[in-house]
């Protein structure tokens, strides 16, 4: 009779062991597809710029392309149009203030200065001769007035005779009576006239004043009308060098017509064109640094120009302390203006990387240093060195810096050897 076979059942400790492989395998195998669903770039590590986040003074410098330019610039401009007659100096002449340089010809200002002259000419004549003539009418009122007070003078001796010649009936009183009707005549005239000469006075002042301000505009349009014929000749407004003159002899120049320009070449000014994306942080007594020929110099903003043209705004720029020798009219300057004191930040170096995320995420290495991930950072300021770092990243993580334009779309990057 068979005897049943009895299985033995597996010992503990191998089950354990099929266990741990089991778990093992399925964890390979997890870790292989889940990599396999991660979007990975794989890129040679000597082609990366790898960069360490680090705490320090966060310099707040923007990047600027600054123009030496003249501290002082007049434009000549033709203020009457005309041809040009002569020419008195050449392009790059030093001038002085005063000096001629062109003469233009324009036959209609002279004829039109001639008969203004003329014309204002013969108006002035016509009212010195009224305020002549109120000189003779004052004078011969005065005469009459004199010539009255004198026959009323003789009148009263005559009176004063008469009264004692009547007393004795050696005239009549017809006659007395006679020399005091005339008495009380020449004294009633005599009020008329002093009446007619207050009155005559009080007009003269009046169209005195009228003739005097009459006279005044007369005369001021007598020398606007010299002065548009004498701005024919061209001359030196400051002292300086003329550094364009664009004229030839027999060239006919319209009114307002750019003729040339005059620079003061001993002081000079720094203009720079600034991105709009900094107008609201840019202001006067802001300072910006630069190197020439190996030395430091710095430069103070003067004036702001509010108006954006193609994305930019102008700003003057003054020398601080001495200026560089031997600059030049149209020379360049790679410049950092400074926006703000330092403050301690997280600082992560400028790379492609901004261009291409804007900041908001980067790629950060494990510490292995073989593969990065993807993680999403908060930025802040920048200048030309480093970006300010607000979330995201801490003091001693690496980052990759550089271009991230064929890996934008992946989640890591596999760093190979």
């Amino acid at each position: 009779m068979d005897k049943p076979i009895e299985k033995k059942s597996m010992p503990l400790w191998k089950l354990g062991i099929i266990g741990v492989v089991v778990l093992t395998v399925a964890g390979v195998l997890y870790q292989l597809l889940a990599d396999a669903s991660i979007r990975t770039y794989r890129v040679p590590a000597n082609q990366l710029i790898v960069s360490t986040v680090q705490q320090g003074a966060f310099e707040d410098l923007i990047p600027i392309r600054g123009t030496i330019q003249p501290l002082e610039s007049v434009f000549l401009d033709a203020v009457i149009g005309g041809s040009v007659e002569e020419v008195f100096v050449e392009q790059g002449d030093f001038v002085v203030a005063g000096q001629p340089l062109v003469q233009l010809s324009n036959s209609q200002t002279r004829l039109s200065a001639a008969q203004a002259d003329a014309g204002t000419t013969e108006q002035l004549n016509f009212l010195n001769n009224i305020t002549t003539n109120f000189e003779y009418q004052k004078l011969a009122t005065e005469r009459q007035i004199i010539d009255t007070e004198f026959r009323i003078t003789t009148l009263n001796r005559q009176k004063r005779r008469f009264e004692r010649l009547v007393d004795d009936s050696l005239i009549s009183e017809e006659e007395y009576e006679a020399i005091i009707d005339e008495l009380e005549y020449q004294q009633q005239v005599l009020g008329n006239l002093k009446a007619r000469q207050q009155v005559e006075n009080e007009e003269r002042t009046r169209r005195q004043e009228q003739i005097k301000d009459q006279i005044d505009m007369l005369t001021n349009n007598l020398e606007i009308s010299q002065a548009s014929f004498e701005s024919l000749l061209v001359k030196a407004p400051i002292s300086g060098q003329l550094t364009s003159l664009d004229v030839e002899i027999g060239q006919s120049k319209q009114t307002g017509q750019r003729l040339g320009q005059i620079d003061v070449v001993d002081q000079y000014k720094i203009v720079a064109q600034i991105d709009e994306f900094y107008v609201s942080r840019v202001a006067p007594d802001q300072t910006a640094t630069f190197s020439l020929a190996g030395q430091e110099f710095q430069a103070r903003v003067d004036i702001v120009y509010p108006e954006i043209t193609a994305g930019t705004f102008e700003v003057d720029m003054i020398f601080e302390g001495l200026p560089p020798a031997n600059i030049r009219r149209g020379q360049t300057l790679q410049m950092e203006l400074t926006l703000g004191n330092p403050v301690e930040s997280l600082l992560l170096p400028v790379g492609g990387f901004i261009q291409d995320t804007g900041g908001n995420w980067v790629f950060v290495l494990d510490e292995s240093g073989s593969s990065a991930l993807r993680r999403d950072i908060r930025v802040g300021r920048r200048n030309n060195r480093f970006v300010e770092v607000r979330e995201g990243l801490r003091a001693g993580e690496r980052v990759i810096t550089s271009g991230y334009s064929q890996m934008q779309d992946m989640e890591r990057v596999e760093l190979l050897p």
